[in-house]
């Protein structure tokens, strides 16, 4: 059965899936860090639009933080065969807190719809947030009192050598998806392909899900979006398997 959105000249108007990544450019996200993300991100592109729904259009948008978020790629999100991932570079502290709540903004039926399928959120971070944990705490019960908020998968990974680099307790606050946990990058090769397994598995539950009407109208209120445990990372060269 089609989940096409009928229009009114009778035709069927696809779903909507908005993709969101809030990316950390703060000074220590430096080098290797930095340049992989943007690497890995532009690679993911066309893994992406293999793993997406033939009746779905994924929309993209991108939200930077470092001493202040911002918008990267936005606030217009860009569809797949549009969309260009500008080079970030590396500098200021770690505005997370900010960041969550300019995605707060999106994630509200007046932006989203409420017949869509579940929004992806994929934070990116190897440090502490800089702000107040107030600040951090309460973006967090924002983007938890939505409920695109509630619905949608939200996923964060975590980069550094040792796991005293990132507050695991704070990133693991932003993931809905339980079950999957913190994915933690501590070289090169992990943060690549848990980038590329984030989106892509992400995309796919999304879109391939069963979208239905559940409490306060909202599609696929009657369940978060189940994914497949995250794989072991492939071992890579040497370079790139030394931590960061």
């Amino acid at each position: 059965m089609s989940n096409n959105i009928p229009t009114l000249g009778g035709e069927k108007a696809k779903r909507k899936l908005n993709f969101f990544w809030l990316v950390d450019y703060s000074g220590s996200m430096g080098g290797k860090k930095i340049e992989m993300v943007n690497m890995a991100i532009k690679d993911v592109i066309p893994d992406i639009e293999k793993a997406c729904a033939a009746d779905v259009d994924v929309i993209f948008r991108a939200i930077k933080f470092s001493s202040s978020a911002s918008w990267h790629v936005g606030p217009d999100g860009a569809p797949l065969n549009k969309f260009v991932w500008p080079d970030l570079s590396a500098s200021g502290e770690t505005a997370t807190a900010q960041a969550i709540k300019m995605l707060c903004q999106e994630l509200t039926e007046e932006k989203i719809g409420v017949k869509q399928v579940p929004p992806v959120c994929v934070l990116i971070s190897d440090g502490y947030c800089t702000e107040p944990q107030k600040e951090y705490d309460d973006a967090i019960s924002e983007l938890d009192s939505l409920r695109w908020g509630q619905k949608a998968i939200r996923l964060a990974i975590a980069i550094g050598g040792d796991e005293n680099d990132y507050d695991e307790a704070q990133l693991l606050k932003f993931v809905r998806q339980k079950e999957i946990g913190l994915l933690k990058a501590h070289n090169p090769n992990e943060l690549v392909q848990y980038i590329k397994w984030a989106s892509t598995q992400a995309t796919y539950g999304a879109s391939h899900g069963k979208s239905t009407t559940g409490a306060g109208g909202v599609a696929g209120a009657t369940d978060n979006v189940s994914l497949p445990p995250p794989p072991t990372p492939q071992p890579g060269s040497s370079v790139n398997m030394t931590p960061f």
